[in-house]
């Protein structure tokens, strides 16, 4: 079965050059890229947000480079992202900013769509006003909800950039605590976070570590 997430030879200057990796179903990885910018770089590269040079990207069993924009946001809803800081709407209240992806493609009735937004808070360990804004929120609060977007969408496959980045101790426990209990919730589910650094993903959860080194993969 080929893999949910894969790169072919890619090239994408200054961080791909010709590298090949296969991210594959079930599994946990975490790619420590070797700096903030390739880090956002490769999560654009991974989505199809950002063109390859040359060589190919899949995602599951797709390439985004060759889809239509309908086709484009039907797959990226089966694709969680976290955008690192929780990359909220800036004029959407906490729970808008969950609730966002769902009413544009989840059946659910919009009281269904509200209730799991508000479980997802509660579970990514947010706590505050359902209703602020994201410019009054801590550090903390903005990641919980970020990764409460991807809670409530429920996607086959989760990337998270620098999802710990900012965040004392305590709170990194909390989310990565929660991010590996979500991905053991769904067989065949494929994680992949996303490091500038060794060492960001602390504990003993089982993973592949990966590092992007010189454009190719290590």
């Amino acid at each position: 079965m080929e893999a949910p997430v894969r790169l072919i030879d890619a090239f994408l200057p200054p961080i791909l050059d010709g590298a090949s990796r296969d991210f594959g179903e079930g599994s946990v990885s975490e790619v420590v890229a070797g700096g903030e910018e390739a880090c956002g770089l490769l999560l654009k590269a991974l989505t199809g947000l950002r063109p390859l040079a040359a060589g190919k990207v899949a995602l599951l069993g797709q390439d985004p480079a060759d889809l239509s924009r309908e086709e484009l946001c039907a797959l990226r809803f089966r694709v969680g992202v976290f955008h690192r800081g929780g990359g909220l709407i800036s004029n959407l209240k906490v729970v808008e900013n969950v609730t966002l992806p769902l009413l544009y493609h989840s059946p659910e009735s919009a009281d269904g769509i509200a209730e799991r937004a508000i479980a997802s808070l509660e579970r990514a360990g947010y706590r505050g006003n359902l209703f602020e804004l994201p410019g009054r929120l801590s550090t903390f609060q903005r990641a919980a909800a970020g990764f409460a977007r991807v809670l409530a969408t429920d996607p086959d496959v989760v990337i998270y950039d620098r999802l710990t980045s900012d965040l004392h101790d305590e709170e990194k426990e909390i989310l990565l605590r929660a991010a590996f209990a979500f991905h053991r919730e769904k067989p065949g589910r494929t994680t992949i976070f996303l490091a500038s650094r060794p060492g960001s993903i602390a504990g003993d959860e089982p993973r592949t570590v990966v590092h992007l080194t010189k454009g190719r993969f290590a």
